[in-house]
């Protein structure tokens, strides 16, 4: 038999001058078009289960959590940008001068975020609440920790990526940075953090919230 493949999804068809066997020619079609349409999984484990060597354009929906994902070629991704916000309501406060993600006198701490780590291995991640400090002059700060699946810290909250005031008046303030060189559709998780610009000073924070956002 002479198998012939469609010019622009390679799929086979018989010849004319091919012994007539109907059910070898569905089976071939059937199989050639398997991966190729949109397959449907409980969960990732099904899928990498039933598809141990994806190729590249793969795409998988997933029932849990919810996601249509997309094989590079190296690593599951999410198709589109899945954005992930939280947010705690509880006002905190603290004196530590090192960073730390759980506040005094507030519950729901630490809040983390977790996201799947997109295409280009790029976040960018948004903090902000309302915030005060006790003393004049004194900094409070709220920055974020990213750490990977194994749990370890990628990347540590920096006064250089902080939401900060340094007055005691109320303020709603917020800031963004980049995350990148992330290991492409793995899982990670965000989580802010707090500190006081001194020991004598108490930062105050308030409806907290945290945003992942993956750049495709």
């Amino acid at each position: 038999m002479t198998t012939q493949y469609t010019p622009l999804s390679n799929l086979p068809y018989p010849q004319p001058s091919d012994p007539a066997d109907l059910p070898a020619h569905l089976q071939s079609l059937a199989q050639s078009l398997d991966g190729r349409t949109l397959l449907l999984f409980g969960t990732t484990a099904e899928r990498d289960a039933k598809l141990p060597t994806p190729v590249a354009g793969t795409v998988a929906w997933i029932a849990s959590p919810g996601r249509l994902m997309n094989y590079t070629g190296s690593a599951w991704v999410p198709v589109g940008a899945v954005p992930v916000f939280r947010v705690n309501l509880d006002g905190g406060d603290t004196k530590s001068v090192t960073y730390a993600e759980t506040l005094t006198n507030a519950g729901g701490d630490p809040m983390r975020a977790s996201f799947t780590v997109p295409a280009s291995g790029q976040v960018i991640v948004t903090v902000g609440c309302y915030m005060f400090s006790s003393a004049t002059g004194v900094g409070s700060y709220m920055s974020a920790n990213i750490r990977n699946a194994a749990d370890a810290v990628v990347l540590s909250a920096d006064d250089n990526r902080a939401a900060l005031v340094n007055s005691p008046n109320r303020a709603s303030v917020s800031t963004q940075f980049l995350v990148s060189g992330l290991t492409v559709g793995t899982s990670h998780t965000a989580t802010p953090a707090y500190r006081s610009g001194a020991a004598t000073n108490t930062g105050n924070f308030d409806t907290r919230y945290i945003r992942v956002d993956p750049i495709m």
